[in-house]
């Protein structure tokens, strides 16, 4: 199964979504409110982690987030 967009992309965005919406979620928790939209965007980017897992050849190791970080930067620094 190929990916439309580079994994390297999607991996950034899920890697954001899923640090900012964590960062709802605790923060609604020390609020005691219940963070659903947080929750349901995290969710999402779990989804798009595991999607990008599953389309990738061998999957994905530790060091392919630090990787794709770099990737996505030179691509908009070049």
């Amino acid at each position: 199964m190929t990916i439309p967009v580079s994994a390297d992309i999607l991996l950034v965005i899920a890697t954001m979504v899923g640090i900012l919406s964590f960062s709802s979620i605790v923060a609604a928790w020390t609020m005691k409110r219940w963070p659903i939209v947080a929750l349901i965007s995290f969710a999402i980017a779990l989804g798009l982690v595991y999607y990008v897992h599953d389309s990738e050849p061998g999957g994905l190791e530790p060091l392919d987030i630090p990787d794709a970080f770099i990737s996505v930067a030179a691509r908009i620094l070049n």
